[in-house]
């Protein structure tokens, strides 16, 4: 090309360093970007080196730009910031000139820490030789200046709002790049066999239960709903109905232990026993119909643990207790299934707490095709629809 000399580059390290060496190197720059992040020596390096900023241009759709980027520059008239885009604001272009020189990155990267750090990125480094070069000089900061043109200072007001939409955008941002809850799993969610099911998968899956059939655990379901309708709470629940529920031995029903037996948890037995009032003030905190909500499941939680001063509390007993009242949303998480569970979802099987089962586990099933599919108009079908998490036990139960 006449008048430049144009490199190819590839790896992360080799932008960062370029990048690095421009902003030394060149008394000005302009640049516009889809995203930023404020946690990279890049990014410090131009807040350090403001005045040497001609105009700037920051995109801020699908929340990808930090905060703390438009709250560095609140007020500062060289950086424009995106912040109601008509599609896609997507460019990634630096212009660093002196008197004399002038140099260009132009690709894909932006001031983001995964694209300087472990993203795949190409970008292209435009070097002028002479004046010749001058035309496309004007021609990058010329469209540098009308992506300026379009976009507005941030405020005070507006970084806040900001801030505020882009902390309850997280978790969702979080399960696209697949990770829920603070670590990522060892596989995509199109790797994990039950994540990727539609519904008619997912009930032929279910109906080849072979322990103990999937037509039983709908009537053992079936059991346990009017329970908890006939009964106002728990607590006025008759003893071996409670014991069903709570997956204990009695005497009304030997189909106690299906969806997770709790036979071996002493303690839960004889808060059971014993009608221990935090039980039934835990579940009575859970609605009956309606998406059960993080703040609700904490509540519950929150309460449950009260029925066990001295221990004896876990995931096994809570979860079991969760996924008779809302079969639909909850499964019940034991020695049984966990293994298999964990291995489909690529999570870690050992300390599974609280915090753990809802990130990682519920937040996965809600995510699902076959949990979020219409209710089928099919009546055998939709008694399997009603309790769609919970029959999770019925797919990756192991005896």
């Amino acid at each position: 090309m006449q008048g430049h000399i144009v490199k190819l580059i590839v790896t992360n390290n080799a932008i960062s360093s370029n990048l690095s060496r421009l902003l030394k190197d060149y008394p000005h720059v302009s640049f516009a970007v889809a995203w930023a992040s404020a946690n990279t020596d890049i990014f410090e390096k131009l807040r350090t080196h403001h005045a040497k900023i001609g105009r700037a241009v920051i995109g801020t759709h699908f929340y990808q730009t930090h905060p703390d980027v438009m709250n560095a520059f609140t007020d500062f008239q060289p950086v424009h910031f995106i912040l109601q885009p008509k599609g896609t604001f997507h460019p990634k272009v630096y212009l660093f000139w002196n008197s004399q020189h002038w140099e260009a990155l132009i690709g894909s990267a932006n001031l983001t820490l995964a694209a300087l750090t472990n993203n795949s990125e190409v970008m292209v480094l435009v070097s002028a030789l002479d004046e010749g070069a001058a035309a496309l000089r004007e021609q990058l900061s010329k469209l540098i200046d009308e992506y300026w043109e379009q976009a507005t200072t941030a405020s005070t007001a507006s970084t806040a709002l900001y801030r505020a939409l882009w902390k309850t955008h997280q978790p969702a941002l979080r399960k696209l790049s697949g990770q829920y809850g603070k670590t990522k799993s060892s596989k995509v969610p199109t790797e994990s066999l039950v994540m990727s099911m539609p519904w008619e998968q997912y009930l032929e899956a279910v109906k080849k239960d072979k322990t103990h059939g999937f037509e039983e655990r709908c009537n053992l379901l079936d059991v346990v709903k009017s329970g908890f309708a006939k009964n106002a709470s728990f607590a006025f629940t008759e003893l071996s109905l409670r014991q069903t529920i709570a997956g204990l031995p009695n005497k009304l029903d030997n189909r106690w232990g299906w969806f997770g037996s709790m036979r071996g948890a002493g303690r839960f037995f004889k808060a059971v026993n014993e009608n221990n009032p935090h039980l039934s003030s835990a579940l009575d905190i859970i609605p009956s119909v309606g998406q059960v909500t993080l703040l609700q499941y904490n509540e519950y939680i929150s309460e449950f643990v009260k029925a066990f001063p001295n221990g004896g509390d876990e995931v096994a007993v809570a979860s079991r207790l969760l996924a008779m009242k809302r079969p639909d949303q909850f499964v019940c998480l034991d020695s049984k299934n966990r293994g298999e569970l964990c291995d489909d979802f690529g999570i870690k099987k050992t300390g599974v707490d609280y915090d753990r089962y809802w990130a990682e586990i519920i937040e996965r099933i809600m995510d699902s095709p076959w949990w979020n599919s219409d209710a089928p108009t099919n009546k055998a079908e939709r008694r399997v629809w009603n309790a769609r998490a919970a029959m999770l036990d019925a797919i990756f139960y192991r005896p």
